[in-house]
């Protein structure tokens, strides 16, 4: 049995130092209930932000994140997966790690930012999902919206993952009366949330007989939130994003073994799973499928189609929005 502590929490925008406090005194409790692998949810470090500030806090796989995941991952003899904002090569990456005990660092960049995020991360060039050798298992690792891609699964699937871990940022936009818009976006992303938090851990817990775990912020915060190119509504300045919380664990038969209340910001279990172990493993595969987001065959698990009508066209319309952030974000010398 492995022992994985799942954790849901509010990460401040652009608040390393307050958000890897937060995250410290999380693993503690979880090490504190025995477990041995501690998952924190997507860009547990940075907070969820659209606006260029995000871009100055950004850091290396050698920078000061990392090196506190290490730290804490030694000391309490652990492993520790999540997300990270990443500067790389004068761009800027939304990245999943591994981080052992022994020092070790894996990691893979997200390959489907979702629309307004292709603003502040690019889109890796680099296969995925995250495929991540541990002495517990072969877990496969996933961000977000790529959890619901064709690419993500095949990889699973041909790699024999024996944990599937998906961290994730989902949530929605408050609906405001002078905004007629927000409402339509509301109820699109509360549908998309659901998908990501419900249908698609049991659908990868069932399809492939392995657990899953699920792992999410929780919470408010406030955001610009730009619009793309074409778009017949001008950027907004100022929204309120509420996270979906939800976070959640699965049996390899799809049985719910614990879940987080959707507005519960200082969540911490610890869940025993039967990770099942074979001696003999297939080759890690990682699975490049270019974007077509309009089409069903690139997805495991349909989205909406108004999500994936508003996906295509921020993710044509901010092209020109990021490599302008980049540029006058790059660090010196790169």
């Amino acid at each position: 049995m492995l022992n994985v502590g799942i954790v849901q929490m509010l990460a401040e925008p652009l608040r390393v130092g307050e958000n890897l406090s937060l995250a410290e005194r999380c693993i503690e409790r979880a090490v504190g209930e025995g477990a041995q692998l501690v998952v924190l949810p997507e860009m547990f470090n940075v907070g969820f932000y659209f606006g260029e500030e995000l871009m100055t806090v950004a850091e290396e796989l050698d920078g000061r994140t990392v090196d506190w995941l290490k730290a804490q991952a030694a000391r309490h003899g652990i492993y520790i997966t999540g997300s990270l904002y990443e500067r790389f090569e004068g761009y800027f990456y939304n990245t999943m790690f591994m981080v052992g005990s022994d020092g070790s660092l894996q990691y893979y960049r997200k390959r489907n930012p979702t629309c307004q995020e292709t603003t502040v991360w690019r889109r890796s060039d680099e296969p995925g999902p995250g495929i991540f050798d541990t002495p517990f298992g072969r877990i496969g690792g996933v961000i977000c919206f790529d959890s619901f891609s064709r690419e993500t699964f095949e990889g699973f699937k041909r790699s024999g993952v024996e944990l599937v871990v998906i961290v994730a940022l989902w949530g929605t936009i408050r609906p405001v009366a002078r905004h007629p818009e927000s409402r339509l976006f509301h109820h699109l992303l509360n549908r998309w949330s659901y998908l990501a938090s419900e249908v698609v851990p049991q659908q990868y817990a069932t399809m492939l007989n392995v657990p899953a775990v699920f792992a999410n912020q929780a919470g408010t915060f406030r955001s610009p939130f730009p619009s793309p190119r074409f778009w017949p509504l001008p950027s907004r300045q100022d929204i309120t994003y509420e996270f979906w919380g939800s976070s959640n664990v699965r049996s390899a038969s799809g049985e719910l073994l614990a879940r987080a209340g959707k507005e519960e910001t200082d969540f911490v279990r610890v869940v025993p799973l039967d990770v099942r172990q074979e001696e003999q493993r297939p080759e890690a595969t990682r699975v490049n499928i270019p974007p077509q987001y309009l089409n069903p065959n690139y997805y495991f698990v349909q989205p909406p189609l108004q999500a994936k009508l508003f996906q295509e066209w921020c993710f044509r319309g901010f092209m020109g929005e990021y490599e302008a952030r980049c540029a006058r974000n790059r660090s010196p010398g790169t």
